[in-house]
């Protein structure tokens, strides 16, 4: 059911809009999201959110943004693979809950930028792993993938129970498992030779190429 547009009185700001735009795709899914029909769930014209938001694109990146902020992060003093496990079982029970939003990032660097941040723990974790640094990104975006691959695959939350659904959870942390210790093999072979001293810059720069 559509929302009841009212006429605005608070400031508009980004943050509101970016609520709205969130409640909105909760509703109706992210398919029927449009300015037009943000401007009338926030009260305003449409243009006037064009004043803080330039575009649609821009309007997801910044949705992807405050999805990415609601995931638990693993403890950063944890052992590395209890993170890369963490981040990795974390990230995929919030691209479960928001595929659409995951498939629009696939297919859209400018939405992808919004979940930029969101590898920075997960690229710490893989160079304390003592890995070789220059396997550290492939590697990033193998469990990335694995995540994107599992959650799309994994069924519409509509037409599932959660005990449909835990299987593919179960099947999804066997296969995490198996990637993180090849990554600890990978570790044991390069012998820790690297220094992890450039965990900072690495994970600042690390952002997929665009494959348009």
């Amino acid at each position: 059911m559509s929302r009841q547009s009212t006429q605005r009185t608070d400031p508009l700001t980004v943050d509101a809009i970016v609520d709205a735009a969130c409640a909105l795709i909760n509703d109706t899914g992210l398919a029927a999201l449009s300015m037009r029909r943000l401007g009338a769930a926030l009260g305003v014209d449409p243009m006037a959110v064009y004043h803080h938001v330039p575009n649609k694109r821009d309007l997801l990146s910044l949705v992807t943004a405050r999805v990415i902020r609601t995931m638990p992060m693993p403890a950063a003093d944890a052992p590395w693979k209890e993170r890369v496990q963490g981040w990795a079982m974390a990230y995929r029970d919030v691209a479960v809950a928001n595929r659409d939003l995951v498939a629009a990032r696939l297919a859209d660097p400018v939405v992808a930028a919004g979940g930029v941040p969101l590898v920075a723990p997960l690229a710490g974790a893989l160079v304390d792993s003592g890995i070789a640094l220059d396997l550290v990104e492939p590697n990033v975006w193998l469990i990335v993938d694995f995540v994107h691959g599992a959650a799309l695959g994994a069924g519409e939350p509509r037409d599932r129970t959660d005990e449909d659904i835990d299987p593919h959870r179960w099947a999804f942390a066997v296969g995490l498992d198996t990637i993180v210790a090849g990554i600890a093999a990978c570790a044991a072979a390069n012998g820790h030779k690297d220094s992890p001293s450039s965990v900072q810059p690495l994970t600042r720069a690390i952002q997929r190429p665009s494959r348009r």
